[in-house]
């Protein structure tokens, strides 16, 4: 097994250019299942975006709701306070007592007032 192996200039040269389309070729393989992965990733990576983009408004907006609702909650408490001052004034003005009952009326109102 003592044969010697001669290799022409031709030869070496055709087998670099072999090795390199070979590598050629499966750089454009690798290419092309990257480019089909990526397109079939596409949709779902969109939607995934729009999810998150909505998301994130649905969270403002709970921030938005709940500071309305506080609002809206405080404008009730308002409203009863008044009530039952005009009540405890019209009591008053119908019969002349009731006197305690404006007091508290009044006092519940100051301190309702304050402590806004």
């Amino acid at each position: 097994m003592d044969i010697p192996i001669m290799l022409t200039p031709a030869q070496i040269v055709a087998g670099f250019l072999a090795v390199c389309a070979g590598i050629s070729a499966i750089g454009a393989a690798i290419g092309w299942i990257i480019k089909a992965v990526n397109h079939v990733k596409k949709p779902n990576r969109e939607q995934n975006e729009r999810l998150d983009a909505l998301e994130k408004k649905v969270a403002e907006f709970e921030g938005f709701f709940k500071a309305d609702k506080e609002r809206i909650e405080a404008l009730y408490e308002s409203n009863r306070k008044t009530q039952r001052a005009l009540l405890a004034l019209l009591s008053h003005g119908i019969d002349g007592n009731n006197t305690d009952e404006m007091v508290r009326a009044k006092d519940e109102l100051t301190n309702w007032l304050i402590e806004k």
